[in-house]
């Protein structure tokens, strides 16, 4: 059975490889809407954790990028040591601007 992805999915962009009858992705290629190094700096937003999203780089995903299942490129342009619990309240953290991402949807 392939493997349901949506237009969000990190891997909307990787082709499967199918080994024994099974549908798999191998090593996941960052996209480049999550690596700095391939933005403008007017591309790019500065922000810091609060109380309210620390912990939670789903509701900073929903609140700029306007659906939870982003996380993963809020986690991946800042690329954290240790991504459970963070961003911890106060940490200074950077995100792709939301025309940015909507841009590669």
């Amino acid at each position: 059975m392939p493997i349901q992805k949506t237009s969000s999915s990190r891997f909307r962009e990787t082709e499967p490889i199918i080994r024994n009858g099974k549908e798999t992705y191998g090593l996941w290629v960052r996209p480049a809407v999550v690596n700095p190094d391939n933005l403008e700096d007017s591309d790019i937003m500065t922000l810091q954790a609060t109380q309210t999203n620390a912990g939670r780089p789903d509701l900073i995903a929903t609140e700029y990028y306007g659906t939870p299942q982003l996380e993963w490129v809020v986690v991946m342009f800042n690329k954290p040591l240790n991504p459970l619990g963070w961003p911890q309240a106060g940490v200074i953290y950077k995100i792709p601007r939301p025309q940015v991402v909507r841009a590669l949807l």
